[in-house]
């Protein structure tokens, strides 16, 4: 059983962008990802029989989104309300509960957080307040400033037993090259990264961020390209894992009151929810032509052993040329060739992993030049290269420089082929 459902950047309105020259299932399965993601998120909290899903992030813009897009999340939301599962939305801004409210036709289930107002739930006699930290007036410094209460504007209510403050930042300008809102909001985590209160802090992102221990980091629904670290995926909490006495409940709440460090009594986790994955697939081809490294690449793809239901790949192939500049521009020659070879052999109703890029592999370590440099002649092209091996290979010890690697082969390859 769990409490809640975590579901970040559902962004139902921004598409996969497909690959050129995909087939038909390819691209469709593609297209389907963003919104059988967050299926995927619904289905798993009523398989753990949540409380509450909270949708977080970019879920569905009502200026950007079809009335396709708009009925079939309203289908979702009403479907879990007749489950008894609620669906919490945490808006940007306070104008925006409106147009989403409209965008819906204000469905039964649905409840809204946004910076000025936070939500009070009673959820199976534990008291939870969600909050956001969302916009400017939460941005004052690196610590954060946490939003106001709930019980501060109604007098009569007690603090929550536990309260959740959700933030997220805008990662699509750095990712994807689309226009986001500036927010300009760091992670609300005061000093330390611990609140009073039993106070704790959950942070969305398309991207690798350091996080203090107190803050449990969601990864979005689906990935939109290669560049996200993670896949896709949503989290489940289960807070009221407790006693069932009252008195045993009121002494583990009074004591996580009473100590800011006092553990979260509750588990977390992850649930992958991710229908398209993209992945590197690493080969070794020291010879041949475009049909044995096709057989090569193939072979190995089979080797993925990705069935029908698992999610769609998108594979990029990194040719290992065993350190040979020759094999390298060799390989770059032959990829049409190679890749026809290959998608000859594709079956889209049986096969999950698409092929979509063919190259030398760029990462691939350039020590080999420098162990075969002394057996070549002062001034020769081997000497050149080890040269620049040993120059790629100092960098990278003494600065972050993950393209060095990249650009090193690049020149070479460009040497060699003139």
């Amino acid at each position: 059983m769990a409490d809640l459902v975590f579901a970040f950047d559902a962004a139902l309105d921004r598409p996969i962008p497909v690959p050129k020259g995909v087939p038909e299932p390819v691209a469709e399965a593609i297209a389907r990802a963003p919104f059988e993601a967050l299926q995927t998120a619904v289905a798993t909290a009523r398989q753990t029989k949540a409380a509450a899903v909270v949708l977080f992030g970019s879920t569905l813009d009502p200026i950007r989104s079809s009335p396709a897009q708009a009925a079939a999340l309203r289908k979702l939301i009403v479907g879990l309300a007749a489950d008894g599962i609620r669906t919490i939305w945490v808006a940007d801004e306070p104008a925006d509960v409106a147009n989403i409210a409209r965008m819906l036709a204000d469905p039964e289930g649905l409840s809204f957080v946004t910076p000025v107002s936070p939500l009070r739930l009673d959820m199976r006699g534990l008291s939870l307040e969600i909050c956001s930290a969302r916009g400017p007036a939460f941005t004052k410094g690196a610590s954060g400033q946490l939003p106001p209460s709930f019980a501060s504007a109604h007098a009569s209510l007690l603090p929550a037993q536990r309260r959740i403050v959700i933030g997220w930042d805008d990662a699509w300008t750095s990712l994807h090259g689309e226009p986001a809102v500036s927010h300009g909001l760091q992670s609300p985590v005061p000093a330390g990264g611990w609140s009073p209160h039993g106070t704790f802090f959950v942070w969305g992102s398309r991207r690798l961020e350091p996080t203090p221990a107190s803050v449990h980091q969601v990864p979005a629904l689906q990935a939109r390209s290669s560049r996200e670290p993670a896949a896709g995926a949503c989290a489940v909490v289960t807070l009221t894992n407790l006693p069932h006495a009252p008195a045993a409940l009121a002494a583990t709440m009074a004591h996580a009151v009473s100590d800011p460090r006092a553990e979260w009594r509750g588990d977390w986790r992850e649930v992958p929810t991710h229908h398209v994955a993209w992945r590197t697939l690493t080969i070794t081809s020291l010879s041949g032509d475009d049909e044995e490294l096709a057989t090569t690449i193939w072979t190995a793809l089979e080797g993925m052993s990705v069935d029908a239901q698992a999610p769609m790949q998108i594979v990029r192939c990194a040719v290992d040329c065993g350190g040979s500049i020759t094999r390298r521009v060799h390989v770059s020659e032959i990829t049409a060739e190679t890749m026809a070879r290959v998608r000859e052999l594709y079956d889209p109703r049986t096969f999950r992993a698409w092929c979509q890029e063919i190259e030398a592999d760029r990462g691939e370590s350039p020590t080999v030049l420098v162990r075969n440099a002394s057996a070549a002649k002062a001034g020769g092209a081997a000497s050149f290269a080890s040269g620049v091996a040993e120059l790629v290979l100092e960098m990278e010890k003494t600065e972050s420089l993950p393209l060095a690697r990249e650009a090193g082969w690049m020149a070479l390859e460009l040497l060699e082929s003139t």
